[in-house]
């Protein structure tokens, strides 16, 4: 289960703060996070009257449209609080997709293709007199864990988000790792098979990692074993199963014994730690995570406790042992909080504050 994240009341807070933007496809985050990384309690209310630790508002199609929205909640959340801007230094904004350093302009975002080409930061900072860093999703996330999460204390750590794909954020030294043209930390299509018959990933390349251990890689699987293979999960799966609820049920036919199902969540482990070991020979983090939608129930819960059992039985099967030995690994522990903290954190290193 996430863990629940270190608050603080504004007066106790911190200063400067930064606030940290979550897009994603059908919703935005907006947090206010001190400079400790503890966030500050907004006394938001969700519409069924329930508080959360963010502000909420639904993800515009339009750019233009989605910039007047974000920079209006900011103005908004300034007087609510009777904020300053002696009190925040700038913005963090994580989203889904790479930004083209060049231009500042968003580049191919997956699930909200109409932002393609826009200069959101830019924009956003015109807007709200501020300035505004934007970082990857999953970098942003990865930030959240490093500063305050799983890895604090390490120095170094890639964040594996298992979901519809494989994203992955890499901190080095508090520093994201972007890559020359935003491209960096796209973990998720290292290559684990090179056969003729190597699966298609939805990028229309073969054999990548995501193909082989995302949800859709494991529903995927699932579907196509049980037509070959006899157990408790073929009765489950029929035509009108969505492909999305696939991999809960492989769960918790594997937490009944069901051979089956244990081997499927096996095979996704076996791929997750072959990828995780291109990573250690690449960069040599100190600390990997896992998280995401899909951990099988993470940490504290038996299927969760097997899966990453796997996936380090692997790494310690092909990793050279000095890596093997002094690797981390574990469980992602901010949940769906990590995006807008560590896009605060990101901001909080790069901007120079007065």
């Amino acid at each position: 289960m996430p863990a629940p994240i270190p608050f603080v009341s504004l007066q106790n807070s911190l200063k400067p703060l930064f606030f940290g933007i979550d897009v994603g496809g059908t919703s935005i985050k907006i947090g206010l996070v001190d400079s400790n990384g503890a966030s500050i309690d907004l006394k938001e209310f969700d519409s069924g009257g329930s508080v959360q630790s963010v502000a909420k508002i639904s993800t515009e199609r339009n750019p233009e449209a989605a910039a007047q929205a974000i920079s209006r909640e900011i103005a908004r959340l300034f007087e609510k609080h009777s904020l300053s801007f002696k009190d925040v230094a700038g913005v963090g904004l994580g989203l889904p997709g790479t930004m083209d350093k060049k231009t500042e302009c968003i580049r191919r975002p997956p699930n909200i293709p109409e932002w393609d080409g826009y200069p959101m930061c830019r924009e956003l900072a015109k807007r709200i007199g501020m300035p505004v860093i934007f970082c990857n999703d999953a970098n942003a996330a990865a930030f959240g864990e490093y500063w305050i999460g799983s890895a604090k204390g390490h120095p170094s750590l890639a964040l594996l988000t298992m979901g519809t794909g494989v994203g992955c954020g890499i901190i080095i030294d508090g520093r994201s790792v972007d890559g020359a043209i935003g491209y960096g930390g796209e973990c998720g299509h290292i290559i684990v098979d090179i056969t003729e018959n190597a699966k298609l990933c939805g990028c229309g390349q073969r054999g990548h990692l995501e193909i082989y251990a995302s949800a859709t890689g494991v529903a995927r699987r699932a579907i196509g074993l049980t037509d070959t293979r006899a157990g408790s999960l073929r009765n489950r799966i029929i035509p009108d199963t969505r492909l999305s609820d696939i991999p809960k049920m492989v769960c918790e036919e594997a937490e009944k014994g069901d051979p089956l199902s244990l081997d499927i969540i096996h095979e996704a482990a076996m791929y997750l730690g072959i990828g995780i070991v291109s990573i250690l020979n690449t960069i040599d983090p100190a600390c990997i995570l896992i998280g995401g939608a899909m951990t099988f129930g993470g940490e504290g819960s038996p299927m969760g406790d097997k899966y990453i059992g796997w996936v380090r039985e692997e790494i310690d099967r092909r990793a050279f042992p000095a890596i093997a030995q002094a690797l981390t690994l574990d469980f992602a522990v901010l949940g769906g909080d990590a995006g807008y903290i560590g896009a605060a954190g990101i901001a909080r290193s790069e901007i120079t504050v007065p």
